[in-house]
């Protein structure tokens, strides 16, 4: 402590109190940081901890010069002293505030090389097994180049292990991850408080403070309130970072990136780029050092090759273009794993990606779910590789269309479909579905791929969770002339009208008009009025509100024009009687349907036609008794209601 001189104090938090400095030595000025330590054996503890900081050497990491422990007298305590480098341009907090005092946004040019510089220090320091837990923007700092310099790791930053919990609870509220008060969580905790700092930065041309503190304590327990906060984002910045955001903020650590996860991100690596970062790669060189794949030496030829020039991207995908034209490669689990290890490898590179998810899904196809269930095909490894290029090439429909078909097939598997939702894949098709809300073929596989996924009981509660019901409805109100997203929509929203709060989302919404429309307008296609019917059954037998609307918007005669046309369809018949029993619930409507001769005479047709099918027959005499004021059959049949949940 002789060797400096403590001007003023510049703060006080829970770590300590914060003085600047004056090296008695030269006259340099150094902020000097002092921890307070319960005993000897914690100060021991905390400073042989500190002295670990002084080997994270970065330009964008606060430089450490001195650490020493000492006595304070006033404080009757063991104090631990931290000397670090001194930024008279002060930090990212206090630009930030100028700039809302402004109403002034950040340029996308500067936000996105600051981005690189930050995730390039954070990639840094956790090679090194050193979380921060602490990251906000008043300890990112302002160099006299407005470069930015990561700073204030304090003590306690050390990792035992790649996971582990915090020996205390540190940091502000605002930018702290969900999990960090209540899990054992790793280095992705920073990268939530990293996107956090992201996502101020592109806000502050419009949220002041306050409203900043909300919405940043808002997102870590509804999804929504992240969207709405983007929304105006999306107005000044590209999509790419608005993807990157979210992709930082998963809620569930498991789902987030780590921060070198993050550098395989093109948005990112052109954010790399400007600060002319050695993350970037060398692509030039390996085009020039690509081979052409050989066509002569059969399959285990061409996996020879892919292990000969496992670090040359572009050879790899020219592999994969190869076997993409023959019809069904037979790969064996070596040569799976193998694709798999390229596409991890090579995240960055749309092209291979599109490449190894065709063969994929090629090789997914020709499998059987059920008795290839636990082929390689259906791992977690599998689906980890197919999603993380998702978060990387928002913007490539190309990818988007196919990753959501191979997750749709990988999704067969019962097992695979939980698996998928646990890993964030929900959460990645959503994306999707709201950064190309105007490409019908995205739409479409989006909703296909959902409509097998909500299968799953947990998946359902992170649709629940993530309001993907809304997502499904505008899909439907964007393509209401397109069948196939007519259709995928209409079976995905009957999956989801288990649950009660996506069927108040659905009445709220006037679901039951927007599910007869697809009906009336696409009449002619079997599945949509099959898939129709049967949402629309679920959702009139859960909602009252739901049951008026179709009856007011002519449901009954919609539907039975809908019969007329597929009377020889037995699926399509099935949930057209299933409709009529549901909405015959409601007791006004009812005294309506009493009077209805088209739909006694559907009955009375149904009842001749499909005697022996039991399915329809169940539904048929619960109807045929409730308008004749019979008696009821003693077993109520099951409405449209997803079987087996």
């Amino acid at each position: 402590m002789e060797n400096y001189r403590l001007e003023n104090r510049l703060g006080k938090g829970a770590q300590g109190q914060v003085f600047l400095a004056i090296d008695k030595s030269d006259g340099k000025k150094f902020v000097l940081k002092k921890v307070e330590c319960t005993d000897e054996t914690e100060a021991t503890k905390a400073f042989k901890e500190a002295m670990a900081l002084q080997e994270l050497k970065h330009p964008y990491i606060c430089g450490y010069k001195d650490f020493f422990v000492t006595w304070d007298k006033e404080e009757a305590a063991i104090i631990v002293c931290i000397v670090m480098d001194y930024y008279k341009m002060g930090d990212l907090d206090r630009l930030l505030k100028k700039k809302r005092k402004k109403n002034e946004a950040i340029e996308e040019l500067i936000l996105k090389k600051w981005c690189g510089q930050m995730i390039e220090a954070l990639a840094f320091v956790h090679q090194r097994k050193v979380i921060h837990r602490d990251l906000k923007p008043s300890n990112i700092f302002l160099t006299d180049d407005l470069t930015l310099s990561l700073g204030d790791f304090g003590v306690a930053t050390i990792m035992d292990d790649a996971r582990t919990k915090a020996r205390t609870t540190v940091g502000s509220m605002n930018w702290m991850a969900p999990e960090v008060l209540e899990k054992p969580y790793d280095e992705r905790s920073d990268v939530w408080s990293l996107g956090c700092i992201i996502l101020e930065m592109a806000t502050c041309g419009f949220l002041d403070t306050q409203s900043m503190g909300e919405v940043l304590m808002g997102i870590k327990q509804d999804p929504a309130r992240l969207e709405e906060a983007l929304e105006p984002v999306g107005k000044t910045y590209s999509a790419d970072l608005s993807q990157v955001i979210r992709t930082m903020l998963r809620r569930n650590f498991q789902q987030r990136p780590s921060a070198l996860e993050l550098v395989e991100l093109p948005y990112i690596k052109e954010c790399l780029a400007l600060s002319n970062s050695a993350l970037t790669g060398k692509k030039k060189e390996k085009e020039k050092a690509a081979k052409d794949c050989p066509t002569d030496k059969g399959i285990p030829g061409v996996m020879a090759f892919i292990t000969e020039n496992k670090d040359n991207e572009i050879s790899i995908t020219k592999a994969f273009k190869y076997l993409n034209t023959l019809q069904t490669p037979q790969i064996d689990e070596a040569g799976k794993k193998l694709i798999i290890s390229s596409m991890k490898s090579s995240v960055s590179e749309v092209a291979l990606q599109i490449e190894a998810c065709r063969l994929l899904l090629t090789l997914t196809a020709a499998a059987d779910a059920e008795t290839d269930a636990d082929d390689y095909l259906f791992s977690e490894e599998v689906i980890r590789a197919v999603i993380l290029p998702m978060k990387a090439h928002p913007s490539s429909r190309d990818f988007q269309n196919i990753a959501c078909s191979l997750l749709k097939t990988i999704a067969l598997s019962e097992q695979a479909a939980g698996s998928i939702g646990k890993l964030g894949g929900i959460q990645d098709i959503l994306s999707a579905l709201r950064t190309h809300p105007s490409d019908a073929q995205v739409c479409a596989n989006c909703c296909s791929a959902l409509s097998y996924l909500t299968i799953n009981d947990k998946n359902l509660d992170i649709m629940r969770e993530e309001k993907g019901v809304v997502d499904l409805i505008n899909a439907m109100e964007s393509h209401e002339t397109d069948s196939s997203v007519m259709d995928f929509t209409c079976s995905a929203l009957w999956g989801l009208s288990l649950e009660d709060e996506n069927v108040e989302m659905m009445a709220a919404r006037g679901l039951a008009k927007v599910l007869l429309k697809a009906i009336t307008d696409h009449k002619q296609h079997a599945d949509v009025v099959k898939n129709g019917c049967m949402a629309l059954s679920s959702l009139v037998a859960e909602s009252e509100e739901s049951a008026y609307l179709a009856h007011n918007s002519e449901g009954i005669t919609i539907v039975a024009e809908a019969y007329h046309l597929h009377k020889e369809n037995p699926d399509v018949v099935e949930y057209v009687c299933s409709f009529f029993m549901d909405l015959a619930e409601t007791e006004d409507i009812l005294e309506d349907m009493k009077s209805m001769s088209k739909v006694k005479d559907i009955i009375k047709e149904v009842k001749v036609k499909y005697a022996s099918n039991e399915d329809i027959m169940g539904n048929v005499e619960m109807v045929d008794s409730m308008i004749s004021g019979g008696q009821p059959p003693a077993n109520r049949p099951s409405s449209a209601r997803p079987k087996g949940k």
